[in-house]
């Protein structure tokens, strides 16, 4: 045998024994491969808990399923599995899970079970993990094999798209199924935060279907549509404040688990402003100082110029994720209020900003109130780290008007203080036997639903307009208040006689619950209301009463509303000598005449008229303020005073009017009381108490408070109440 012969058989020979002992192994190359194979792994949504199910099924080249499924179980709570040695019929296998989870949002266990699934080639791996970016890349791994990629290329290209979809691209290299919510990595960060963002505002029913709807779209071409990136947009919005929650969630989760671990700055791994790259917003040790963060003009406007120092970049306008949600945002104090007039032409306020240079051009007033705008500065996250206040000043010759959004809000108070007084009215009629109501009489029981809608519709009302009267304050625009002012001290005075001791939330405007609230003795509340309406004495006009309420007219409401308001807080203060001069303006006035019916339905005689609200009395109105309520009053005062021909007089003038027999002898207070309970005159009880008739116990001549102001804001209940 020749050397060349015998170097080319023993090549040959050895060719043959590598190629034998290469196909021997277990799943190499790309082709299925039946062998021993080693299997352990996680399965982490949050983890899933121990008895959750594991099954193995071998598949094809195509991923078809080939062979004998082997299954298992979780053995711990942190998502642990190990299958040991099983034997398969391919090195590529599904592994699925199914079992409930540990929800990182929640901080709890899952209500209902999820089914996750990883896609594996063993031969290059005996450690899986089974997480949710192993599930939503698995259908698209299974397109791209189909279509004549390997495992690992199919598996690398869905990764990557996947990944892409929200911003995670620079985490490509790292497998999934690697990745483990534990181990304080990279890779944790990409789990928890794509997570994060399936679970969030989510129930059990609809992370399955999500997830699913995810994992089909991108098994196509590799993208999710503008759908679902316009949902994954409102998800992050709906998360941006909930990032240090979630991650003391998942260390306390493995803390009670006995396993002490890390999760990595959750902020860096999301892409806030969509620009297809996560984390690239985020700034930390931020330092900016700018020369001046407020600028007034005045009435002509005028331009000024800012100097910035800042140590990242900022902008005018923040990214605008390209998928984002037109939205108008949050209702603030400031975009209400600085928009609650019609200007014609809003403040015109033209930015820019270069070379560390804010500059700021305001045109002229076109308002006859002053103005405030604000111009921010934003970081890449579109979160504003510069804000500087812009005033312009009012020009008094321009005529006054509310915008849209100032009629929308003057309706909607004036509505709250109708349904304040109607509840109140309501109360009332019922209380002192005006009206017979099966649910309302004397003595109410401390839990009684409409004493308690009643006090809960009136600081409603109040709520409402004493956000007004702190905004216009703080903006400093005196035109605006009186309005407000002016209903909440009829509000006010209504709750003195029905409920005694109460608060005034314009000095306790910390919230809007009742424990913010401070209770205050009857007499200060009452000297506050006098103060008040003192202060907007000159802010009404001499007209006729309100009938047809007008948000345009709101402004300049009829005096006479506002002296009836005093009148009747002076009458609360046992003062009918100080509320006789407001009386005697309107009756004087000869702007009323007395028309013959009750003080149901609007008449020359009206003051201030209500639509009751249909949850009250279906179908009714009120007025709330009239002249014979005027002239009643007025007799009260001259009764007070000892001038009974002048009280007589009055008394009998109301009485022929309505067609009521007039007064020959006897108690006029007694009269007066006919004629209120007939009429159905608001402010029955008031008058009632004041000559102490009705017959009430003494604690009935207050109403019991809600039982919640007792039980967490420490109020005092009223006398009687407690027993």
């Amino acid at each position: 045998m020749n050397i060349k012969y015998l170097s080319f058989l023993l090549l040959a020979v050895a060719a043959l024994t590598g190629c034998t002992e290469k196909n021997d192994e277990p799943g190499n190359g790309e082709k299925p491969h039946s062998g021993t194979y080693q299997l352990s792994g996680k399965v982490e949504k949050g983890p899933f808990v121990r008895g959750s199910s594991v099954s193995v099924q071998p598949l094809n080249e195509s991923m078809t399923p080939i062979g004998t499924v082997f299954s298992g179980e979780i053995n711990d709570d942190t998502g642990s599995f190990d299958l040991g040695k099983i034997d398969l019929a391919s090195q590529f296998v599904r592994i699925a899970a199914d079992g409930y989870y540990f929800n990182e949002i929640s901080g709890d266990l899952s209500l209902g079970q999820l089914h996750l699934i990883a896609l594996a080639d063993l031969s290059d791996r005996n450690s899986v993990n089974v997480n949710i970016i192993t599930h939503l890349k698995s259908t698209r791994i299974q397109n791209l094999m189909r279509d004549g990629n390997t495992f690992a290329a199919a598996d690398r290209q869905a990764q990557k798209e996947l990944l892409t979809q929200f911003g995670l691209q620079n985490y490509e290299s790292t497998p999934a199924e690697t990745m483990s919510v534990s181990a304080g990595s990279d890779g944790s960060g990409v789990l928890i935060a794509i997570s994060s963002l399936v679970l969030v505002n989510r129930s059990d029913a609809e992370i399955t279907e999500y997830i699913s709807a995810l994992t089909q779209d991108l098994a196509d071409d590799g993208v999710f549509t503008d759908d679902n990136k316009r949902t994954l947009s409102h998800d992050r919005s709906l998360i941006k404040n909930s990032l240090d929650f979630i991650a003391d969630n998942i260390t306390s989760r493995y803390a009670e688990l006995g396993k002490s671990i890390k999760v990595p700055d959750l902020r860096y791994f999301i892409d806030w402003n969509g620009d297809g790259i996560a984390g690239n917003e985020i700034a930390d040790n931020i330092e900016i100082s700018l020369s001046q963060n407020e600028i007034s003009f005045d009435k002509n406007g005028g331009t000024a110029t800012i100097q910035i120092t800042s140590n990242i970049p900022l902008s005018l306008e923040p990214f605008k994720d390209p998928y984002g949600e037109e939205s108008p945002g949050n209702v603030t104090v400031d975009n209400i209020f600085n928009h609650f007039f019609e200007t014609n032409n809003p403040i015109k306020c033209v930015s820019t900003y270069e070379n560390n240079v804010l500059t700021i051009k305001v045109d002229k007033t076109q308002s006859h109130i002053n103005q405030t705008d604000h111009v921010f500065l934003y970081d890449l996250m579109g979160t504003a780290r510069a804000d500087i206040k812009v005033t312009l000043a009012g020009d008094p010759a321009i005529p006054i008007s509310l915008s849209d959004v100032g009629k929308q809000y003057v309706s909607s108070t004036f509505n709250k203080f109708s349904e304040a007084v109607s509840w109140m009215y309501y109360m009332e009629r019922g209380y002192t036997g005006m009206y017979q109501f099966h649910d309302v009489r004397c003595p109410l029981a401390v839990n009684n639903y409409y004493n308690d809608k009643a006090f809960q519709a009136a600081y409603s009302s109040i709520r409402s307009n004493a956000l007004a009267i702190k905004s216009f304050s703080e903006l400093n625009n005196s035109d605006a208040n009186p309005y407000f002012i002016l209903l909440n001290a009829i509000t006010y005075t209504e709750m003195l006689d029905k409920w005694g001791n109460i608060c005034i939330l314009e000095l306790n405007q910390t919230g809007d619950n009742y424990d913010v609230l401070k209770q205050e003795p009857a007499k200060d509340v009452a000297r506050y209301i006098e103060n008040s309406l003192d202060n907007i004495s000159s802010a009404f006009r001499e007209k006729s009463g309100l009938i047809n309420f007008n948000p345009e007219e709101a402004f300049s409401i009829s005096k006479d509303v506002w002296r009836m308001a005093k009148a009747n807080i002076h009458m609360f203060l046992n003062e009918p000598s100080r509320a006789m001069p407001y009386l005697e303006e309107i009756v004087n006035s000869g702007r009323y005449t007395l028309s013959s019916g009750n003080e149901y339905d609007a008449n020359s005689g009206t003051i201030l008229f209500i639509n009751v609200p249909n949850e009250v009395m279906s179908g009714h109105t009120v007025s709330y303020y009239s002249y014979a309520d005027a002239l009643l009053l007025l007799a009260e005062c001259y009764i007070s005073s000892g001038n009974e021909t002048k009280a007589t007089a009055l008394i009998n003038q109301v009485a022929q009017a309505k067609n009521m027999p007039v007064i020959a002898n006897g108690n006029l207070l007694t009269y007066i009381e006919k004629i209120r309970k007939e009429l159905f005159i608001p402010r029955y009880f008031a008058f009632q108490k004041r000559h102490s008739l009705g017959n009430y116990e003494s604690y009935q001549t207050l109403w019991p408070l809600p039982q919640d102001l007792i039980i967490y804001s420490g109020w005092s209940q009223n006398p009687g109440y407690n027993k």
